[in-house]
C-alpha cells in the first residue's frame, strides 16, 4: 500500500507543487526557486527508493472513474529507465533554470508550466492504459508549448505554431488509431494489447501505423520532425534540454509499446522503424552540418539520435530471437542520449546567458579561455561520438554489434547499405560536434578574452558537473545500469543476458575509425566547403536555407490547397442546401395559400361551373414568390464550418479507403 500511494505521489506533486510554486512566486521569487528545487529533488528521490521494489515486481495502482475508465498506473523495470531519467534530468535543470532565468520575464510563468510538464510526463511513462497515456501525452504538448514561446517574440510563436499545430494532428491521428484499436480488441490495457490485436487480421497494420505516426512526430520522425529545429532555438535552454532530453522520449516510449508489446515485433513494423531510423540518424546529421546556431545544430543532432533508438527497436523485431543486444542497446542509448545531450545544451545555455547569442560566426573564440565550461562541453561531445571511456561508446557499440547480428542472419546487401549509413552518420555526429567546439572553444578572439565568472554561479556549473561525472561513470562502468536493464529486458519476456566486455580491440578500433571519419567529413567538407573568408574574417555559410523545406514547401501549401478545396465545394454545396430550405419555405407557403373558393370563382347563372382565367390569375399571384427564390439560388453564401465538415469528410474517405 505505501508503494501505491508513492505511485500517486510522484504523478501529483509537481503538479501540486507547480501550484504552490506559482504562488510564492507571486510573493518571493527566491522563495520559490528553492520550493521548485526541493520539489524535483523530493520526486527524484521517491523514485530512487522505489528501485528495489520495482526490480522484484510491478507497483500497479488502479483509481476507478477517473476519465471515464479509470486511472491505470504501472511501475515496471521498463517504465522505471524512463521515470528514473526524468526526474534526474527535471531536478538538474531546475536546479540550472534558477541562474539562467534571472534576466528573464515571466519566469512565475515558465516555472508553473515547467513543472506542469514533468507532471504529464511522468504520467506518460506511468500509465497502463492507452487512453490515460494519450490524455497525458496531449497535456503534455499544450503545457511544453508555453515553455516554447515563452519569449513571445516572433520567432518564439512562429515555432509555437509549428509545434502546436504538429502536436495537435499527431495527437488526431493517435486517437484515430485508439478508437480503431478499441473498436476492434475492446481494451486498452497495454498488458492486454499482445493477445487482443494477434487475432485481428490486417487491419492492425492500419492501427499500429496511426499510433506510430501520433507517437513518432514527438520523437521527431521523419517527416514529421520540421517542429524540432525551431522549437530548440526558441525555447529557453533547460525547456530545450528536456524537449530534447525527455520529451523526445515519450514518443519513444510510446513506438516500443506499439512495435514490442501491442505488435510483438512484428517483422513488416519492425523493418519500416528500422528504415525510418536510418532516414532520422542520416538526414538529422547531414543537417546538423549546415547549421551555424548551436541550439539549432543540437536540436538536429536529437533527431539523429532518435534514429538510432528507432534503429534499435526495429532490429528487436527484426532479429526475433536473437534480439538481446537489440533491446539492451535500445535501453542504453535512451539513457546515455538524455545524459550527454541535456549536458551539451546547459553548455550551450551558459554561452547564452552571457551573450545573448548562439551563432558561431558571433561567438566563435569565446570559449577559448573558460577552462571548466570547455572541459564539460568537451565531456559531452567525447560521449556523443561514442569516444571509448564515455557512455556513448557503450550504446553506440551494442547497436552496432546488433546491426552485424542482423547482418549475418539475413545475408542481404540492404545490411551493408545500413552499415554505411551507421558509420557515416555517425562520423557527421564528430563533425558537426567539431565545427561547434573547434569555433567556439578553440579559435582565437581577443573580445572575449576572461573568464566572466561574474556571471556563471555555482548552481548552473552544478548540474553539468554531475551530468559529465555520470557521463564518464556509465561509460567506464556500464554495469551500474545492468540491473535495471535486466529487469526491463524481462518485462517483454526475454531471459536471456549479455556479458559486457565492450572493450575489446575491434570495438574501440571501430569506434576510433569512425571517429577519424567524422574529422575527414569536417576538414574536407565543413572546413572547405562550409566556411568562408572575408579578409581576415572567417565565417560559416548554410545552403540549406534554400533547399527544399519539407514545412514551408509541402506542409503550408499542402493544407492551404485542401482548405481552398475543401471551402469551394462547400461553397456550392452550402449555396444549394441554403436556397433549397427558401425555395421548399417559399413553396410551401404558396401552396398553403391557394383556397380555391367556389363562391369567388363560380360564374353566373351556373352553381357547378369555375372561372378558370381567375383561378389561373391567383395561382399565378400565390406562387410570384416563388421566382425570386429562384434567383436567390445564385447568391454566394460561404461557410467555414462547412469547409471544416469537408475536411473531416475527406479524412474520413481515405481512412475507408485504407481500411478496404
Amino acid at each position: 500500500m505505501i508503494d501505491k500511494t508513492a505511485l500517486l505521489i510522484i504523478l501529483l506533486l509537481p503538479g501540486i507543487s507547480a501550484l504552490i510554486g506559482w504562488i510564492l512566486g507571486r510573493k518571493n521569487e527566491g522563495y520559490r526557486d528553492a520550493f521548485n528545487v526541493l520539489m524535483t529533488g523530493v520526486e527524484f528521490l521517491l523514485v530512487i527508493l522505489l528501485y528495489q521494489r520495482v526490480l522484484k515486481e510491478p507497483i500497479i495502482l488502479f483509481i476507478p472513474d477517473i476519465m471515464g475508465i479509470g486511472l491505470y498506473l504501472k511501475l515496471d523495470a521498463f517504465r522505471y529507465i524512463f521515470v528514473l531519467i526524468t526526474t534526474f534530468v527535471w531536478f538538474l535543470t531546475t536546479m540550472y533554470s534558477t541562474q539562467y532565468l534571472i534576466r528573464y520575464k515571466n519566469r512565475n510563468r515558465y516555472y508553473a508550466f515547467f513543472m506542469l510538464t514533468l507532471a504529464s510526463t511522468v504520467g506518460i511513462f506511468l500509465s497502463e492504459n492507452i487512453l490515460n497515456l494519450f490524455t497525458f501525452f496531449e497535456i503534455m504538448s499544450f503545457t511544453s508549448y508555453a515553455l516554447i514561446i515563452h519569449d513571445e517574440d516572433e520567432y518564439a510563436h512562429d515555432a509555437g505554431k509549428s509545434y502546436l499545430g504538429m502536436a495537435i494532428a499527431a495527437g488526431m491521428i493517435l486517437l484515430m488509431g485508439l478508437f480503431l484499436l478499441y473498436d476492434y480488441t475492446a481494451t486498452l490495457n497495454v498488458s492486454e494489447l499482445a493477445e487482443n490485436v494477434r487475432d485481428i487480421g490486417n487491419i492492425k497494420y492500419l492501427i499500429s501505423a496511426l499510433i506510430i505516426i501520433g507517437f513518432g512526430t514527438k520523437a521527431s520522425m521523419f517527416p514529421f520532425h520540421v517542429w524540432l529545429p525551431k522549437a530548440h532555438p526558441a525555447a529557453p535552454t533547460p525547456a530545450s534540454a528536456v524537449l530534447s532530453g525527455i520529451l523526445i522520449k515519450t514518443g519513444i516510449f510510446g513506438m516500443i509499446i506499439t512495435v514490442w508489446t501491442m505488435m510483438e515485433g512484428d517483422l513488416f513494423i519492425s523493418t519500416a522503424i528500422l528504415v525510418l531510423g536510418f532516414v532520422n540518424m542520416f538526414m538529422g546529421g547531414f543537417l546538423a552540418l549546415f547549421q551555424r546556431n548551436i541550439k539549432r545544430i543540437l536540436a538536429y543532432s536529437s533527431m539523429s539520435q532518435a534514429g538510432y533508438i528507432m534503429v534499435g527497436i526495429g532490429l528487436v523485431g527484426m532479429l526475433k530471437k536473437h534480439e538481446t543486444v537489440a533491446i539492451y542497446g535500445t535501453f542504453y542509448h535512451i539513457l546515455n542520449h538524455a545524459i550527454f545531450k541535456v549536458l551539451l545544451f546547459m553548455g550551450a545555455g551558459i554561452i547564452y546567458m552571457i551573450l545573448h547569442e548562439l551563432s558561431i560566426n558571433v561567438i566563435r573564440g569565446f570559449g577559448r579561455h573558460k577552462s571548466l565550461l570547455k572541459c564539460v562541453f568537451f565531456v559531452g561531445l567525447l560521449a556523443i561520438i561514442g569516444m571509448p571511456g564515455f557512455n556513448g561508446f557503450i550504446s553506440k557499440t551494442l547497436l552496432h554489434h546488433a546491426m552485424a547480428e542482423a547482418h549475418n542472419m539475413y545475408h542481404s546487401m540492404w545490411w551493408t547499405l545500413g552499415e554505411v549509413i551507421f558509420t557515416i552518420s555517425s562520423g557527421f555526429t564528430v563533425a558537426y560536434l567539431l565545427k561547434i567546439f573547434i569555433a567556439v572553444f578553440m579559435e582565437k578572439n581577443e573580445k572575449y578574452r576572461g573568464q566572466y565568472k561574474e556571471h556563471i554561479r555555482k548552481r548552473a556549473i552544478f548540474p553539468m558537473a554531475v551530468l559529465g561525472i555520470v557521463v564518464i561513470l556509465v561509460g567506464l562502468k556500464p554495469n551500474i545500469l545492468l540491473p535495471l536493464i535486466e529487469s526491463a529486458v524481462k518485462t517483454f519476456n526475454i531471459d536471456e543476458h549479455i556479458k559486457f566486455n565492450l572493450y575489446t580491440y575491434e570495438n574501440v578500433q571501430s569506434s576510433i575509425i569512425t571517429i577519424l571519419i567524422g574529422v575527414f567529413i569536417y576538414l574536407g567538407f565543413v572546413q572547405m566547403y562550409l566556411r568562408k573568408h572575408d579578409g581576415n574574417e572567417s565565417f560559416y555559410i548554410n545552403p540549406s536555407l534554400n533547399w527544399f523545406n519539407l514545412e514551408r514547401d509541402l506542409y503550408h501549401p499542402m493544407l492551404k490547397i485542401i482548405f481552398m478545396i475543401t471551402s469551394a465545394i462547400f461553397h456550392f454545396l452550402d449555396r444549394i442546401v441554403v436556397d433549397m430550405a427558401y425555395l421548399g419555405k417559399a413553396g410551401i407557403k404558396a401552396l398553403s395559400g391557394i383556397q380555391i373558393r367556389r363562391e369567388r370563382y363560380r360564374k353566373p347563372g351556373n352553381k357547378d361551373a369555375i372561372d378558370i382565367k381567375h383561378f389561373i390569375e391567383d395561382i399565378t399571384f400565390e406562387f410570384h414568390s416563388l421566382s425570386d427564390v429562384l434567383g436567390a439560388i445564385c447568391k454566394n453564401v460561404n461557410s467555414l464550418m462547412y469547409s471544416l465538415f469537408m475536411i473531416a469528410i475527406v479524412l474520413a474517405m481515405v481512412l475507408v479507403i485504407m481500411i478496404f
